[in-house]
């Protein structure tokens, strides 16, 4: 169960790396997903939103079902949006599934469990949940709920949350420190296993860009610094524009920020106010480009705001970044700090801090190039030891499969 899958971008993607991953395991694996539409909010080509429509897709047989497609900042709207694909996703795993011996739920939203407690209680199938992000912490740090509705509107999702953590068979974390905050709500550390997410192997992976590549991200600079990926606000991107005003007396170095999202029209004003030209937007590149993309920059930044509620966070661009062999800057605290001082794959600062992101700027751009190669190969040793999508599929295959057998026993 998951409200995104192939061919969506981004961190969409990560769905797909698991239902590939298990069925290459030899597991028969069904997925109950939505029309594809993030992150525009608008249909991806050669699809319409219709009742229902089953594809198959490398072996995995797809099952969408509709909802009202919103990415933006208005509560009401993306609540509609979680909230229709739950109940239209409920009536497709019930009629369409047919016999299914365990349902593996890709947990953000957490609305994406509905159709799962719906199986569970109308056909006795059992769930483990695979948690992307918590809840309701996410959508309070969002900033999208009014000071009003905040705390009526967290007491209805604590509740709801631990009921589908009470009636999981197991529940794998992305990080140890979502581990702590789920045994925090009083959840038995024996159900609970840390599964990190892996990058899609065949897009990240160490290259050299091809022309076309090349061609499609346009100029860059003598030291360029990258961002690829969403531009949300929780990203806090705006704590690398602040560093590009205090980087201008370098004029060696330059930012591209490659992607879109609902900050990008503030970002580009911001940019546009400061009057910078060290840095450029390009717009979002194909996945399958992603590895020659990356390889564009002499180091990738990876930032979240400066909320408790993401030092238990490791953001998929961490494993992708890694697996594909480039420097990294990291402006998390918390687990994903830990994952990049572990690894040596690049240099962590504080979230948040334009002071701290340009001198570590400047430090990896006064290394000479075969030391930035070596961090990015360091980095990309620890990914195939600790973190790629051999480790992680054993793992969840191994949950799926013990709560089968724990229906079997049951039956």
């Amino acid at each position: 169960m998951s409200q995104w899958y192939d061919p969506e971008r981004g961190s969409a993607m990560t769905s797909g790396n698991i239902a590939r991953a298990l069925r290459a395991r030899g597991n028969d694996v069904q997925v109950v997903t939505g029309f594809p539409n993030y992150p525009d909010g608008v249909v991806y080509p050669g699809y319409k939103m219709r009742p229902y429509q089953r594809e198959v897709m490398e072996g995995v047989t797809v099952h969408r079902a509709p909802l009202y497609m919103s990415h933006d900042d208005l509560p009401r709207r993306r609540a509609t949006n979680y909230l229709t694909f739950a109940a239209s996703a409920s009536a497709v795993a019930t009629t369409k599934l047919g016999s299914v011996d365990a349902t593996l739920v890709h947990w953000s939203p957490a609305t994406v469990a509905i159709p799962a407690m719906t199986r569970r209680l109308l056909r006795r199938t059992p769930y483990v949940i695979h948690v992307q992000d918590l809840w309701p912490e996410t959508v309070t740090a969002s900033g999208f709920l009014a000071e009003g509705a905040h705390n009526r509107v967290e007491t209805m999702l604590h509740r709801f949350c631990d009921s589908v953590y009470r009636h999981a068979t197991s529940i794998a974390v992305t990080s140890p420190g979502m581990a702590g905050r789920i045994m925090a709500r009083g959840v038995s550390s024996q159900k609970i296993t840390v599964v990190p997410n892996w990058a899609d192997e065949r897009y990240f992976h160490p290259t050299t860009p091809s022309k076309a590549t090349i061609d499609a991200v346009g100029p860059r600079f003598p030291f360029t610094v990258m961002y690829a990926g969403a531009m949300g606000h929780v990203q806090a991107l705006e704590t690398l524009i602040d560093a590009a005003i205090i980087l201008r007396e370098h004029p060696e170095i330059g930012i591209l920020l490659v992607g879109g999202g609902v900050a990008e029209g503030f970002l580009k004003d911001r940019a546009q106010r400061a009057g910078l030209t060290n840095i450029r937007f390009v717009a979002p590149q194909p996945v399958e480009s992603m590895a020659d993309v990356l390889a564009l920059g002499d180091v990738q930044i990876i930032g979240l705001r400066d909320l408790p509620l993401f030092q238990a966070t490791l953001p998929s661009k961490v494993q992708a970044t890694l697996a594909a062999g480039r420097p990294i800057i990291c402006a998390v605290d918390g687990d994903a700090a830990r994952v990049i001082r572990e690894s040596g794959g690049g240099i962590v600062t504080a979230p948040e801090s334009p002071a701290e992101m340009a001198k570590a700027i400047l430090a990896i751009a006064g290394m000479s190039p075969d030391e930035r190669v070596a961090i990015g190969e360091r980095g990309r040793l620890y990914y195939q030891n600790e973190l790629s999508e051999d480790h992680g599929s054993q793992v969840l295959d191994e949950l799926l499969h013990d709560a089968a057998e724990g229906r079997r026993s049951r039956i």
